[in-house]
Formats: C-alpha cells, sequence, structure tokens
C-alpha cells in the first residue's frame, strides 16, 4: 500500500525534534502535526521559561514577579525565534497545524484543516500532557494558574499559594518568593519532596522556611471564599484559612490522549497514559509512543529524548532493534541549590534489600577546597553501594550546579563501573567533582580495611549457595569420575539403566527418583526420556511422564533459584533484569510459550529458577505443556518399544511408523498453536 509519508510524528514537544529530524535526514518523508504551539510544554511552559525565572530571581536585579516575567518571555521568545514553521520545514519536513484524529491506524483527520486526510507508514505519538487541577469549592476560576498560565502573567501577584511540592511546586516558589511575592505551599505528603532522599527534603524546607515560604505539609485544599483558602489537615483534625491573590496548582501531569480517537487504530491506552513495549511500540507494531503520554513514563524532557533515539533506529533498523527503556534515569530538582538525584531513594533500595547489604557514604562540600574558596560548603554527595561489588545503587548530589555533576554517577551506573574503579579516576583539582572520587575512596578504603568482616559478611550471606554450590559440585564430580573410571559413555550409562529397570518389580519408582534428580549431575534429558517411552509403552509412559517432569522441573528450578539468588537483585537494571521483568508481567504466558515452542526442557528450569518466576505458575505453565508436549515424544518412544535392549540402534529394528506419524502432527499442531498465541499476545 502507497502512504502519503513515510513517518508522521504527532505533537512537537521535545520528543519529535530527533524523531523527525534524523528520519528526514536518512531521506524518509516526514510529516508533522501539532494543534498548539511547536516544541510544546519544555519550551512554551516549563523547562526554558522555569529556568529563566530561576536565573532572573537569583540576580536581584528585578523588584516584582511582574518584571521578572516579562523578561522571561524576552528570553523564550529568543528560542521561539529559532523554532518557527518555515525553518522547519528547510528541513524537508511537513508541517500540519491541526489537531490529528486517527481514522485508521495509517490514516489521520485534520479537523482544524478541514478534515483533511493524511496516511503514514509508521507513527510516532508524542503529544505530552497537561497540568492536573484540584476541584476545590468555591474558587474562581480567574485565580487558577498551572505552569501553562504563570508565565504569561501580565498584572503583579502579591501573595500565591501553591498547591503541590514536588519538583514545578518547589522550583516555582522559591524564585517567585525571591520577587518580593509571599508564598505558601501547600503538600498532601508529610514531606515536601517525598520522592528525594529525606536528608534533601528537610535541608530544602529548611531552606524554604528561611526565606519566608510558608510550608504546610500533610494538608489539602478544600474549600475558598472571599480570596480565602481552607486547607485542612490529612486526619481532617486541623484547618487554617490562608489568604490568596492567584492558586498555583503544580499536581502533576495528565497524559494528552482522550482527543486522538486512539480507538479508531486500535491502539491499547487508559487514562495514565498509551501503553508501550520495551521498544515504545504500541500493540500496533508500526505505532510508536514517547515521553508524557506514554502510561508510567517518567515525565523529563531528558527521557523522552532518551527514547526518540531508540526509535528512530528502530524504524530504520527494524530487524536491529533496540530498546532505551531500560537506562538509568538522572533528575534534577532545579532550585536554587540543585538536588541532583539518580536511581532510587536509600528507603526505596531496602524495600528489596537488607540494611547490612547497603552500604552508604557521604561528603561535605566542607570538605572540598574549591568550595572553601567559593564559600558553598553547606551541601553534600551521598552514594549507596552495593557491599562488597561497590555497585553504585543511587546517589544524590545537593548543590548549586549538581545537575552538572550526576553525569558522572549516570555513566557509571550504566556501565556498571564499581565504586574501586571510579576511585582510581583523575579528576582535575580543584573541582567540585572530585568529591564523587572521595566518596568512592571513602568505600574502598573502608571494605578493604575491614576484610575480615567483609568475608565473614560474604560467608554468612550466602552461605545456603555456598552449601548448595558444594554438594552439586561433588555429586557431577562423582558421576563423572564414576563415567571416567568405568569408561562409559552417556550411551552406554543410560543403555545399562535401561535394563536394570526393565528387570526391577519397582522400576516405575527408581525411575521417577531417578529422573527427578537426574539435573543435579547435568545428565542429558533425551536419554532417559527415550527410555522411558521405549520401556513403558504410550499409556504408562505418559501417567509415569507427568510425575517426572514435574518433579525434574522443581529440582532444576530450586537448585538455580538459590545457587544465583545473590547474581540476579530485584534492582537490577540490564539485560538480566530487562529480561525478568519482561517475564515477570505474565509469567504464566512465558513459561508456556517456552514449552510449546519445545526449547530445551532442563535449559528452561533453570533460566526460570534463574529469573524468579514464581514458582506456582510456573510449575502450572509447565504441567499445561506435559500433556500435549509429552505426548509428542512418548507416542515416538512407544514406536520403538522394547523391554530388552543390547545398544539403542537395536530399537530400530521394530518401529511402529504410526506412532511416528501421530506424534509428528501433534508436534507440527503445537507449533502453530504456539505461532498463534505469539500473533495475539502482541
Amino acid at each position: 500500500m502507497k502512504y502519503d509519508f513515510d513517518i508522521a510524528v504527532i505533537g512537537a514537544g521535545s520528543g519529535w525534534l530527533t524523531v523527525a529530524f534524523w528520519l528526514a535526514a536518512a531521506g524518509k518523508t516526514v510529516a508533522l502535526i501539532e494543534k498548539w504551539r511547536m516544541w510544546g510544554d519544555c519550551t512554551n511552559f516549563w523547562c526554558v521559561p522555569s529556568k529563566a525565572l530561576i536565573d532572573i530571581a537569583k540576580s536581584w536585579k528585578y523588584s516584582s514577579l511582574k518584571e521578572a516575567l516579562i523578561e522571561v518571555r524576552k528570553r523564550r521568545k529568543i528560542i521561539r525565534d529559532e523554532e518557527t514553521v518555515e525553518k522547519l520545514e528547510q528541513h524537508w519536513i511537513t508541517v500540519f497545524q491541526s489537531l490529528a484524529q486517527f481514522h485508521s491506524d495509517h490514516c489521520f483527520i485534520l479537523p482544524d484543516l478541514d478534515g483533511k486526510q493524511i496516511s503514514a507508514k509508521n507513527i510516532v505519538i508524542s503529544t505530552g500532557s497537561h497540568a492536573q487541577k484540584l476541584k476545590i469549592e468555591g474558587l474562581d476560576k480567574e485565580d487558577i494558574l498551572t505552569n501553562e498560565s504563570i508565565f504569561e502573567q501580565k498584572e503583579d501577584i502579591k501573595n500565591m499559594i501553591i498547591i503541590g511540592g514536588w519538583y514545578i511546586g518547589s522550583e516555582l516558589s522559591e524564585s517567585i518568593a525571591e520577587l518580593w511575592t509571599k508564598v505558601s505551599i501547600i503538600q498532601r505528603n508529610t514531606r515536601l519532596i517525598p520522592a528525594e532522599e529525606k536528608k534533601s527534603s528537610d535541608l530544602i524546607e529548611k531552606i524554604f522556611t528561611d526565606k519566608w515560604i510558608q510550608i504546610y505539609t500533610a494538608f489539602t485544599g478544600k474549600s475558598a471564599k472571599n480570596k480565602k483558602l481552607k486547607i485542612v489537615s490529612e486526619d481532617n483534625s486541623t484547618s487554617k484559612q490562608i489568604s490568596y491573590d492567584k492558586i498555583l496548582f503544580a499536581l502533576g501531569r495528565i497524559p494528552n490522549v482522550e482527543d486522538l480517537h486512539l480507538e479508531n487504530a486500535g491502539v491499547q491506552y487508559d487514562s495514565k497514559g498509551i501503553f508501550v513495549d520495551s521498544y515504545n511500540r504500541t500493540n500496533k507494531k508500526h505505532i510508536f509512543a514517547i515521553g508524557d503520554c506514554v502510561n508510567g513514563n517518567p515525565q523529563f524532557t531528558h527521557w523522552v529524548n532518551n527514547e526518540w533515539r531508540g526509535v528512530v533506529r528502530n524504524i530504520l533498523f527494524p530487524y536491529y532493534k533496540s530498546g532505551v527503556r531500560n537506562k538509568t534515569l538522572p533528575s534534577v530538582l532545579y532550585t536554587h541549590q540543585e538536588i541532583a538525584r539518580v536511581w532510587k531513594t536509600r528507603k526505596e533500595l531496602l524495600e528489596f534489600n537488607a540494611t547490612e547489604d547497603i552500604i552508604s557514604k557521604t561528603h561535605l562540600f566542607e570538605n572540598n577546597d574549591r568550595s572553601k574558596l567559593t564559600q558553598s560548603t553547606q551541601w553534600f554527595v551521598m552514594i549507596h553501594f552495593k557491599r562488597l561489588s561497590g555497585r553504585i545503587l543511587w546517589a544524590t548530589i545537593y548543590w548549586e550546579n549538581a545537575g552538572e555533576m550526576i553525569g558522572q554517577i549516570t555513566l557509571a551506573m550504566d556501565n556498571n563501573i564499581s565504586a574501586y574503579k571510579l576511585s582510581n579516576t583523575i579528576q582535575a583539582y580543584p573541582t567540585k567533582s572530585d568529591l564523587l572520587k572521595r566518596v568512592c575512596t571513602d568505600f574502598t578504603i573502608s571494605t578493604l580495611s575491614n576484610y575480615k568482616e567483609e568475608i565473614k559478611y560474604f560467608f554468612k550471606s550466602n552461605i545456603l549457595q555456598i552449601l548448595t554450590w558444594i554438594i552439586w559440585i561433588s555429586i557431577i564430580v562423582w558421576f563423572f569420575y564414576y563415567k571416567i573410571s568405568t569408561n562409559q559413555s552417556f550411551e552406554e550409562i543410560a543403555l545399562g539403566f535401561y535394563n536394570f529397570i526393565a528387570g526391577n518389580p519397582i522400576w516405575i519408582l527408581i525411575f521417577i527418583i531417578a529422573y527427578t534428580f537426574r539435573p543435579i549431575i547435568l545428565f542429558p534429558a533425551s536419554f532417559m526420556t527415550l527410555m522411558a517411552w521405549a520401556l513403558f509403552g504410550f499409556s504408562i509412559g505418559l501417567t509415569v511422564t507427568l510425575i517426572w517432569a514435574s518433579l525434574s522441573a522443581t529440582t532444576a528450578y530450586i537448585i538455580w533459584s538459590i545457587f544465583w539468588k545473590k547474581i540476579l537483585s530485584p534492582d537490577d537494571s540490564g539485560i538480566l533484569g530487562k529480561l525478568r521483568n519482561e517475564t515477570s508481567k505474565n509469567p504464566f504466558s512465558s513459561v508456556l510459550m517456552t514449552r510449546i515452542l519445545f526449547l530445551p526442557y532442563d535449559v528452561t528450569n533453570y533460566i526460570c529458577g534463574f529469573l524468579k518466576v514464581p514458582y506456582i505458575k510456573y510449575i502450572l505453565a509447565t504441567l499445561v505443556w506435559i500433556i500435549p508436549g509429552s505426548s509428542v515424544f512418548v507416542l515416538a518412544g512407544s514406536a520403538f518399544y522394547n523391554k530388552e535392549l543390547s545398544s539403542f540402534s537395536q530399537a530400530f529394528e521394530n518401529v511402529n511408523a504410526v506412532y511416528i506419524y501421530i506424534a509428528a502432527a501433534i508436534f507440527l499442531l503445537t507449533l502453530i498453536i504456539a505461532k498463534v498465541i505469539k500473533k495475539y499476545s502482541k
């Protein structure tokens, strides 16, 4: 089918830039559809104007918020003028200024352009989000501000209430307070910035209080009357009245998905955004979604920039796809003293790590020579490390330009650079980034100087794994010693066991026990599988198989889940962590699919134990597969039914071809079913 464009990008926010520019530069025909202003929230309503306001407030050159906002708009205009439609079209991008509504999964209707229709082979949805508001009884709409309207104010504001702390509320409150406006912050959480380390949140609350910013934590807005807001405590035991000129909502963002008519394209979404896979593809594989409109996405410009690089690669090279959604994400709170953080807080880490598994190190800027020279010694660098390995789990930097330093930590985490290696890097002197090296050096010295305690910790925390390893290796060594000393091949051992079982009255029980513990010595399943079906025939063979297959699967699962328990932690963000996360989304289906596709039985068992797939769902999927899957091999084995063998080649002397044909038919049918399941599960 011929389309109007190779690529259509809906939304001209920060996410579209590389998608459109790079694809156009690669020779693709690109359509950009935007219903409002070019470059979206970042340029118009947040990143650009808010950082301009911070710089202006810190300069102390302006006597009111009104004057400062005039300067903000001037600075923003400089960037806007570089991003006009005319300039975009010089890069071979066709721009449509209209709302886009899906007519089908390849076609749009543009209602603002007389219902014009366009089609595209691939589509990227980058529609961003809008400000969330709180329903407050009696509050006049004219008194409501969001980040989308605060920078457009033409009148001075002397008394402002900000509802919500976090990033938007905290960043704006400090700058607005510096511009001679009385500011009150209403935060329903018990901390102003609950997502940050407690040390960071407590320090910033103290700084705000020193600047005469009123902070009401564990309160929420209830009603408004005569320019007074009634706020109520979380337990409804306390209420207060606060005066205001304007109320700024800083409550987070809501994805822009409601007007796209996604149902016409069959794209799955809910009120929290569009669902995507690890490659940012929707359930329609030619339609991608990036940025704030994606369900569960971090709402940061640098995150969407990361996503669209991956989308470009996946569109240009569809057979060499790459995922970027498991990358380490730094964040920066741009108050006058910045809080830069990467990954999880200590409280979050302790949800799946024992206290003794985490080593935390903090250095104050007062110990840094450059900080002494610039008289900025109040702040700190804090890093949490994995004990012994030195892997960086999390870091926070609190300093005026913390965002400029956090990149080194992000790079280290993405590339598994430990504290030991980072402590050996050369940092220029005198610089504030030298503190990063000092924190890592502190960890290294404390670990090496206490090596006896660290060794005790290692054995104590890994005793189960060590014992499992010793027993496992001992059994394997014993088995192979027996094999070598008797000069027997796997086939000869299997044949001897086969004839032993054939002449033993309790052969079924012995066979089940042997097969249950077979994974311990890594004995190939193929030999014993062939023996079972050739020994017992179809009916008894299938019954026995139902028992030994589940017990054998359990043995392999337990061994690897114990032995590799410390290898793959819940906070692992690498390839293995990504594989675990994908499996955990639907463990039953994931295991069942590997069974239906007849992937190596033991390998699947080991991997499921390693990835910590929930046992109940793992074994249920195994049992569901056993009947059709084992029927294939039982029938095949029954074709070679023989009570006593002198060699396995003897089994081929009297073959019942009917069993072979039936087994092959079931095998092909199972693969077809797997193909159908795989298709409709995407």
